[in-house]
Formats: structure tokens, sequence, C-alpha cells
């Protein structure tokens, strides 16, 4: 349905952020009722607020999110495969995991230590960003409708990754999984350094990419992830992304020779 999606990074600049984190992370948020969910989406954008300068950032060399010669698995297939499938939940497991527990639309929490996922309402204020002390952006709904985000938006204050991402069933997001878990991890691996990983509304594509980085990163299975996003945080992301996810994480496994 779309052309080949290519991510767009920009030059990485970095100093210690200041400000303090957001007031405190609501425990266990889990995935919202579709009634719900239509109605978070409707959330009215705030306006930005330009971010009060402490120093200019330092110039660094743009990040490597090739990575490093390694072969991504192929996620591709929307069925899954693998040498052990009987150890991946079902797709329909999956939702069902997702599914539970009571909804909440929270407009950003920190779902890892500095790692924060939210909406283009956190992403457009660059005082709240400023307040939190993020210092890297990744917008999985870059170039998208209502999507504000680039280098240029942010200026020299925050090191930004755009993935231009759909959300639809069809979109093809694991082609983003490699590149958008590189970009976090050197994000974290900085010292003094926050991540806002986000999408329109912070539950369908940031999310499937933050579940990406903790399998790959922190080698989580799937459902894993997933309660250790919804202890903070509900999502809900779309069928064909679960796909994905399921595939990557059968593929995990069987680079893992079970």
């Amino acid at each position: 349905m779309f052309g080949a999606a290519v991510p767009v990074g920009a030059g990485q600049r970095r100093a210690a952020g200041p400000g303090a984190g957001m007031p405190g992370c609501q425990p266990g948020w889990p995935a919202p009722a579709p009634a719900h969910l239509a109605a978070c989406r409707g959330t009215e954008r705030a306006g930005s607020a330009l971010c009060p300068s402490s120093g200019r950032r330092e110039r660094r060399p743009a990040l490597d999110l090739s990575m490093s010669g390694a072969r991504a698995p192929d996620t591709r297939d929307a069925e899954g495969g693998g040498t052990c499938p009987e150890n991946v939940p079902s797709l329909k497991e999956i939702e069902l995991l997702l599914n539970t527990g009571r909804p909440s639309c929270n407009h950003v929490d920190e779902v890892w230590p500095n790692l924060f996922l939210g909406d283009l309402v956190t992403a457009h204020n660059r005082f709240i960003l400023w307040k939190m002390g993020v210092t890297h952006v990744l917008n999985a709904a870059h170039g998208t409708s209502y999507s504000q985000g680039g280098q240029d938006f942010y200026g020299t204050t925050i090191d930004y990754y755009g993935v231009p991402a759909h959300d639809l069933p069809s979109f093809d997001i694991s082609q983003f999984f490699f590149s958008a878990a590189q970009f976090i991890h050197n994000a974290l691996n900085t010292p003094g350094a926050k991540i806002l990983v986000h999408c329109a509304v912070g539950v369908s594509r940031s999310a499937s990419l933050v579940l990406a980085y903790l399998m790959i990163n922190h080698h989580l299975p799937l459902v894993e992830a997933i309660k250790t996003v919804k202890e903070h945080r509900w999502i809900s992301p779309n069928r064909g992304f679960l796909k994905h996810l399921r595939n990557l994480d059968v593929q995990l496994r069987q680079r893992k020779d079970c």
C-alpha cells in the first residue's frame, strides 16, 4: 500500500539534560477497551513552548544504526514459524493478555528506566521535554498527519530519530525493529540521557518499537516484554504489528537454538 519506508535519522548531539523526570509513573495500566482507545485517540494536541537553553550541545558523530553487520530476522511472515513454536503464545493469547486489566490514557509514562512512552501532546511540548530531562526522541509517526517532529523542530537540545510508520495492520513495522532498538540502546547507554518514544497516542506504533527493543536488547520473550510495559502503561499494538512481534519472538528463540 505504501512505498518503501526509510527511517530518518539526524546527526547526534548530546549534553546532560536539565530538569528532573515527570511525576511518578502510574503502575499497572493495561490495554484499553476499543471504545476507550477511540476516545483517547481524540485527545487534543497541546501547544509547544520553546525550551530554555542551558548551553549548546556538543556535536557527536552520527549513530551507526546498521546493526553492525548483524542480520535481522525476517519477521514478515504473518503466521510465524521457528524451531520451538510451542513455546511462543498464539496471537489470540497475546491479544487476551493485552486486553486484561483496566485502561488508562496518560500522555506519557516511564516504562523502563529513563525510557518514556508517550503521545504527540508530550512530544510537541518542548518545555515539558526540557523539564523531564529528555535528550533523545524516537518518533514512530515521522512525516504522518499531525506530527511536527523533526530535528529542526527540536534544534540542538534533542537527538532525533524518525520512523515513518503507519498505524495499519498491513504496514511492515518489522523493518524498523533493529534500527529503532539500536537508537534506544545508544541513547540509554549515554550518561544522563533520557529518551521519549512516541507516535500519535503512544499505544501502537511506538509501543511496538519499545517491545522490540526489550526483546532484542534485553532478551525478554514477547509476553514478558508486554507485562513489563503494562506495569506502567496500557498498550494496544494493532494485529499486524502483533504478528510481526510474535514472529520476532520466534526468530530470536531460534537464534538461541531454543
